[in-house]
């Protein structure tokens, strides 16, 4: 009778060992996965050093300067993806916000002083998020088809507004994306990663960024532990719609001009830097240092195929390619969570 306990200490003795080192093995994998965009961030980083004209800091800054503007969207879909929600409408609200905001002043606002055309332009994305929240919440619509109907209802606005573009914008309306300090290091880029530190800070260091987790991790068990889980995924539509507006105003300084297509095509990009990210299509699982490390990635390859003078159409089939990678990747990590767990 006394050989059974002792029998049974020695097997769990003889069995700590094998689960520290399971553990171990899982810890570091989770790390690994975690961490593997920065890993493809470095390489094509390394590969871009061989083409001419990279590593010009005058290109760096263009790199860093061109991604802000997509940057803010992958980081509003970011936000609507970890409670397990889609935003397609976001290249739309990218384009029809700056538009709002130049044509309502324009048209109505001519007294006022260039910068009320920036409010406009940020209210513009606020209301369009509002209004993706409402829909998809309150009356329990499908986020994916509320955010398709969108997209197209607002890049039609856009066209019907400035079919052929506008140019010769007041200088107080392309400030945000056009201004340079000392006429060279863009003031777009220190707004990004402020924009970025904000996000960081609400995700890490609130309850409501506790909520969005637990929202996209479990909804019935968020609810059932007193998240209002209604006014949290409003919000984050509303998160999501705002960050597109200020992301179509950085563009709009950055080109110097309103046109119509601003924006048109890019959701399938803003929908890879997401996912190349780390951010769980189901929800509940994503990190903003893979999301930074992702929109700087996309931003390379871009440029890189620009000074190796790749065609458009091959690029469109390029960054095909890599939404399908994201897309399995993201797959088989969740695959492989799901065997563990």
């Amino acid at each position: 009778m006394t050989e059974q306990p002792e029998t049974a200490v020695s097997a769990l003795q003889q069995a700590g060992p094998a689960m520290g080192r399971r553990q171990r093995v899982t810890t570091a994998r989770a790390v690994a996965s975690e961490n593997l965009i920065w890993v493809i961030l470095g390489a094509t980083f390394l590969y871009g050093i061989t083409v001419h004209g990279f590593l010009s800091p005058t290109n760096l800054i263009n790199v860093g300067w061109a991604s802000v503007p997509m940057g803010c969207m992958v980081l509003g879909m970011f936000f609507v993806m970890l409670t397990g929600g889609l935003d397609l409408s976001l290249e739309s609200v990218y384009g029809v916000a700056p538009v709002l905001g130049i044509v309502i002043m324009n048209d109505y606002l001519s007294w006022m002083p260039p910068q009320i055309a920036l409010v406009i332009a940020v209210l513009a994305g606020l209301g369009a998020g509002l209004l993706n929240g409402l829909i998809s919440v309150k009356l329990r619509v499908n986020p994916f088809l509320v955010t398709l109907v969108a997209l197209l209802f607002w890049r039609g606005l856009v066209i019907f507004l400035i079919p052929e573009g506008i140019y010769n914008l007041p200088a107080g309306y392309t400030f945000l994306g056009g201004f340079r300090f000392f006429g060279v290091f863009p003031l777009a880029i220190v707004f990004g990663l402020l924009l970025f530190a904000v996000a960081w800070v609400v995700i890490n260091r609130t309850s409501f960024g506790k909520a969005i987790y637990a929202i996209g991790s479990n909804e019935m068990a968020a609810y059932v532990a007193g998240i209002n889980v209604p006014r949290v995924k409003i919000t984050v539509f509303m998160i999501s719609g705002l960050l597109a507006g200020i992301g179509g105003l950085i563009e709009v300084g950055r080109i110097g001009a309103v046109v119509d297509d601003l924006g048109s095509g890019s959701i399938m990009m803003v929908l890879a830097g997401a996912i190349l990210g780390g951010t769980s299509l189901a929800g509940g699982r994503g990190r903003l240092s893979g999301v930074l490390a992702a929109i700087l990635e996309l931003a390379v390859i871009d440029n890189v195929m620009n000074l190796i003078g790749v065609e458009p159409s091959a690029r469109q089939m390029i960054f095909a390619l890599i939404l399908l990678g994201a897309i399995y990747l993201a797959s088989f990590q969740e695959r492989r969570e799901t065997v563990s767990a």
